[in-house]
């Protein structure tokens, strides 16, 4: 009877047994219809860094050319602050990305799931290895452009009131754009302005004035051209030649002279102040003041006096009959030592014994 039963149960069991694996054949051939033979394929692992990987979750789809070859197996935070998520694909997909290739995260449909996009690099590139690092990328996404837009509704909306704001004024007078648009004399002047202009350039159209002349004279044209000509030809001959002024221009011994002699004076002037010799005491001596004072004062004295004719001098030029008696003395004197140049005998006599 013992051996009865555990025949039963023993034969349950097996039918158990086989009903399980069964139904786990069935579920794995629904959840992996067609694509089995992913399941067993070589596989590959690559990294990307991203910045903000905006939402994207462990078991997101990769695809490259719109084709799934892989998914995302892990996320994790760097010492850089960066996140870096760890992809396996196929390994026959991985013959395609080069080092320069991008990972860039999307939006998948309106729920907002996300997967991942490589890019194939480009052609000069160097082929990616397995376990190599790419860099990733996000897109905008619609709620970044509706944010993007609130704000600059919000901008828009402060430039309306500002501007509310400033008609407002212009309508009650204040201001100075009220006035430019309400003043009528702003108006006349204008007018006026604008005539005094037009008239000012029909002057310079018919060639007249200063302006019209400097406009309309095709003179005024050629010499400035043969003044620019002239220039240039003395430019190229001072340039070329190796005359006083050239040496002047290039030398640039004659700037260290400058200098040197510039250092001299500040030098002498500086001995100069702090020294106490003669030319000190001329410049910061008051008595020479004084004395070249009291001696102009003096001589302008002595002029005043001659000038009214007192004294000598004043009489040798005011006085015209004594300059007259002074000049005859003088040309009587000058014939009486001619004379006695030329016959001494008669006024000279020398007695030996």
């Amino acid at each position: 009877m013992y051996d009865y039963v555990k025949q039963q149960r023993w034969a349950k069991l097996r039918v158990g047994i086989v009903v399980t694996v069964a139904i786990g054949i069935v579920f794995l051939a629904v959840i992996f219809a067609g694509n089995i033979e992913k399941v067993f394929a070589p596989k590959a692992k690559i990294y990307a860094t991203f910045t903000d990987i905006k939402g994207l979750r462990e078991g997101a789809p990769v695809w490259f050319s719109g084709v799934e070859i892989g998914s995302i197996k892990a996320i994790n935070f760097t010492a850089g602050r960066e996140i870096r998520t760890e992809i396996s694909i196929s390994a026959e997909a991985l013959k395609f990305l080069k080092q320069d290739s991008r990972a860039t995260i999307l939006t998948l449909g309106l729920l907002g799931d996300k997967y991942v996009e490589l890019t194939p690099g480009s052609g000069d590139a160097a082929a990616l290895q397995s376990g190599g690092t790419v860099s990733g990328q996000t897109t905008i996404e619609i709620s970044d452009m509706v944010r993007t837009g609130q704000e600059s509704i919000a901008k828009i909306s402060d430039f309306v009131n500002i501007l509310e704001a400033i008609l407002k004024k212009i309508e009650r007078g204040e201001g100075t754009l009220s006035r430019l648009l309400n003043d009528p004399s702003v108006y006349d002047n204008l007018k006026d302005t604008t005539g005094e202009l037009t008239i000012l350039l029909r002057k310079m159209e018919g060639g007249t004035g200063t302006i019209g002349k400097l406009v309309n004279d095709e003179t005024l044209y050629q010499d400035i051209s043969s003044s620019v000509k002239d220039i240039n030809l003395f430019a190229r001959s001072l340039r070329e030649s190796k005359g006083t002024l050239n040496k002047l221009i290039s030398d640039p011994s004659l700037y260290d002279r400058f200098q040197h002699a510039s250092e001299n004076l500040d030098a002498f002037t500086q001995r100069l102040a702090s020294s106490k010799g003669t030319i000190n005491m001329l410049m910061e001596d008051d008595s020479l003041y004084k004395n070249v004072n009291s001696a102009s004062e003096k001589l302008a004295s002595l002029l005043a006096k001659i000038d009214r004719g007192e004294g000598l001098a004043g009489k040798l030029v005011k006085d015209d009959d004594l300059s007259r008696e002074l000049k005859t003395t003088l040309t009587e004197l000058n014939a009486l030592i001619k004379d006695i140049k030329e016959n001494p005998g008669r006024y000279f006599k020398f007695s030996v014994f």
